[in-house]
C-alpha cells in the first residue's frame, strides 16, 4: 500500500479566497513582470538546513527561477528575505510556510522543512511547494499542480505546472 502524506500549512497571512482554477493552463500565459512572486523586490532565499543537499532548497528555487519569479539563492543570511529552516512545525506538518507581508506584498518568508521531510523521496515536491507559498500561490484542487495540498511518490512533482505559473503570474 502506498503510503499518502497529507501536508497541512499553516494559515497564510494572507487573504486568498480559493483555490487555484481547475481548468488547462494556457501554453504560454501573458506574464505581468511586476506581478511575479507578489513581491516588491527580488526574493533571496537563504538556506539555513546547512550544506546537505538532501532538502533540495536549491534545486526548487532554480525551477521556480526558470519559471519567471524573480528568486534566488543566497549565502549571506542578512540578505535574504526567505529563510528556510530544517525545524518541525508546530502543526505536526512536514512542510510550513509563514509569510511577512505589508500592504498586499510580501516582504518576508520563513520556511520549517521537518527532520521526516528528507528522507522522503519527494523532498524536492515538498520544497518547491513551500516555496510557492512564498510567492504568494495558495493551495491548488489539482493534483496536477505543485501546490495541491497533498503528495505521494506517484503525484510529486519537480517543477511548477503551467498551472502554478499562470496563477504566479497574476494571470488567472
Amino acid at each position: 500500500m502506498k503510503r499518502i502524506i497529507f501536508v497541512v500549512l499553516a494559515a497564510l497571512g494572507l487573504a486568498v479566497g480559493a483555490a487555484a482554477p481547475t481548468q488547462a493552463a494556457k501554453p504560454s500565459p501573458t506574464v505581468n513582470p511586476a506581478y511575479w512572486g507578489h513581491w516588491s523586490s527580488p526574493a533571496l532565499v537563504y538556506d539555513a538546513t546547512g550544506s546537505n543537499t538532501r532538502f533540495k532548497v536549491a534545486e526548487a528555487v532554480s525551477e521556480w527561477r526558470k519559471s519567471g519569479w524573480n528568486v534566488s539563492m543566497t549565502t549571506d543570511a542578512t540578505r535574504a528575505n526567505i529563510r528556510v529552516i530544517p525545524e518541525q512545525p508546530a502543526s505536526g506538518a512536514i512542510g510550513e510556510a509563514s509569510l511577512v507581508s505589508s500592504g498586499g506584498v510580501i516582504t518576508g518568508c520563513t520556511v520549517k522543512l521537518g527532520p521526516a521531510f528528507a528522507q522522503q523521496v519527494y523532498s524536492e515536491h515538498m520544497a518547491i511547494h513551500e516555496l510557492g507559498h512564498c510567492g504568494g500561490l495558495p493551495h491548488s484542487s489539482s493534483p496536477r499542480s505543485v501546490m495541491y495540498p497533498q503528495t505521494s511518490a506517484t503525484l510529486a512533482m519537480t517543477r511548477p505546472s503551467g498551472q502554478d505559473i499562470q496563477w504566479m503570474a497574476g494571470d488567472y
